[in-house]
């Protein structure tokens, strides 16, 4: 099983490599939605760069999405919106050291002794708690950042990872190969192409992922 583990660690730092900073990628893209001009018309946030789009699909003002990006003639095209995940803009705020991050008893509970404020307690407390479900968590911290549930099951390891450049996916690895999961087809895709790079036969499917371990923001009333 530690073999499955090495696998997993390679993937999603493999995986955690890509960048969308190109809107024409098709990669998912994080929103932020600024301003409701009228019912169509919304001003936006892409990375530090604010412009004016169109979306038949009401949005919410101050909420993040991902989103797909096309560039057109004379505006921008947003497709297949999907919530940004909450589990990432916890960890865009929280502080960690560069690199492969895997958290460790002794290392969260020292963190949680250290912690500089509510939302770093509340965030390595949820992974402690997590550790007692058998669910344990992994991070990685280099030009952009990821977190990584999984759990092992049988001859398997279950996952679920977040990434800043590429969304959610979600999978299992077994001794013969790994099935990952995606909402977005062109992140699949990207995914197929570096099979050869990550050594592991690879099955795709395009579904909504799920979380191994929901994090909770109300562990404990905290006076700040």
């Amino acid at each position: 099983m530690s073999l499955n583990i090495s696998k997993l660690g390679k993937i999603l730092k493999t995986l955690n490599r890509f960048s969308s900073v190109e809107f024409n990628s098709s990669l998912p893209v994080k929103v932020e939605i600024k301003k409701e001009i009228n019912p169509i018309t919304y001003l936006i946030k892409l990375g530090n760069k604010e412009t004016e789009t169109k979306s038949h699909i009401p949005l919410k003002v101050g909420k993040k999405y991902f989103a797909q990006i096309k560039e057109m003639k004379h505006s921008i095209q947003i497709t297949n919106l999907k919530p940004y995940p909450k589990l990432l803009e916890t960890i865009e705020s929280i502080p960690l050291k560069k690199g492969f991050i895997e958290f460790k008893k002794d290392e969260i509970i020292n963190n949680m002794i250290n912690a500089k404020d509510k939302n770093e307690f509340l965030f390595f407390s949820n992974i402690l708690l997590a550790l007692d479900k058998k669910i344990y968590h992994f991070a990685i911290n280099d030009e952009k950042k990821a977190l990584i549930q999984f759990k092992y099951s049988k001859n398997r390891v279950l996952f679920y990872a977040v990434f800043m450049n590429l969304g959610e996916i979600e999978g299992e690895i077994n001794e013969y190969k790994a099935i990952i999961s995606s909402s977005y087809e062109n992140v699949l895709n990207l995914i197929k192409m570096y099979e050869n790079e990550i050594d592991l036969n690879i099955e795709t499917f395009l579904k909504q992922p799920k979380v191994l371990y929901q994090f909770n923001d109300k562990l404990i009333d905290l006076k700040v």
